[in-house]
């Protein structure tokens, strides 16, 4: 009876110890009869950095992926906690590469041993080049169609004025225009300052591989309103008192400016005085209204002043 007794104790003992394992991933991914491959799986990882080890004072190195995909594959244990943590690194090593192109292998560091990566896509083809730096002026490229249809541009300031550009000896010797693009398309009707980000094109204007010190400069713009000078000609409202008649009539200009947008402003030609010396009885300074023609959003000045003299009949 007794023997019978330790025989239970010793089975319910073991089956305890073979759940508690199973529970806890004590035996981390595998089963007690040695099979691993139970609890593996795989897990695709996105957007994982690769890091790049070459002699950065010396070369300059394009075509590479700033990021590529990792499928992870061993036990599902360290596999969920590589996809929580990212606790490793893809390192591309060209410390022993000459300047020219070249295939390359990834390699994938901070594995657990029950734990395998197959990054995609397998390989990039590289550019590695001499490392050559120089100043440039930049340049603002603005959108004319951001300019105000009433507007023109006066002045346009890059602070600062000149960057840093590093890159492969071939790709800076393509280099032909370096500007400050402007990302916001809003009109620009008032002085604007924005910050753009800086980039190299050739030729062609295709953008280039190269990096850009500081990377975004500051972009001041000043705009002036179209104007255009026109003569002034006169029109006479109403009739002065009886027995008096208008001798002269002298305006205080004889030209002013007129505003508007280019289309309006070439169709003008001049603009219209409009003095009006109804009932007078004797000679006077008198305000006067300009007719503006349509379109036409303001003159300067926007009232003229008509010296009328009036002479008995």
């Amino acid at each position: 009876m007794l023997e019978n007794k330790l025989g239970i104790s010793i089975v319910a003992f073991l089956l305890a110890v073979f759940m508690f394992i199973n529970a806890n991933n004590v035996l981390d991914g595998s089963n007690l009869f040695g099979d691993d491959s139970i609890n593996d799986e795989s897990q695709t990882i996105e957007n994982v950095p690769v890091e790049v080890l070459y002699d950065e004072e010396e070369y300059y190195v394009s075509g590479l992926p700033r990021e590529v995909t990792v499928e992870l594959t061993g036990s599902s244990s360290n596999v969920k906690r590589l996809q929580a943590t990212k606790n490793f690194e893809v390192v591309v090593d060209l410390r022993s590469r000459e300047p020219g192109e070249h295939e390359v292998f990834y390699s994938v560091n901070g594995l657990p041993e029950n734990v395998s990566a197959t990054v995609q896509p397998e390989t990039a083809n590289v550019t590695v080049q001499n490392l050559v730096t120089q100043n440039f002026e930049v340049q603002a490229d603005i959108n004319d169609g951001r300019v105000g249809s009433s507007y023109q541009l006066d002045s346009v300031k890059v602070d600062p004025a000149n960057v840093t550009v590093k890159g492969g000896e071939s790709t800076m010797n393509r280099i032909q225009y370096v500007r400050a693009t402007l990302s916001d398309m809003s009109s620009i009707t008032d002085e604007t300052v924005e910050e753009a980000e800086v980039t190299a094109f050739d030729a062609q204007y295709n953008k280039l591989d190269v990096v850009i010190e500081p990377a975004k400069v500051r972009v001041e713009i000043q705009v002036d309103e179209l104007k255009k000078e026109v003569p002034v000609s006169q029109k006479v409202l109403g009739e002065p008192a009886d027995g008096r008649s208008v001798s002269e009539i002298e305006l205080n200009r004889d030209t002013i400016d007129i505003y508007g947008d280019e289309a309006t402003l070439e169709s003008v030609n001049s603009v219209t005085a409009e003095i009006d010396v109804e009932g007078m009885t004797t000679s006077g300074t008198k305000d006067v209204k300009l007719d503006l023609p349509e379109n036409v959003t303001k003159s300067e000045p926007a009232v003229l002043e008509a010296d009328v003299t009036i002479e008995k009949d």
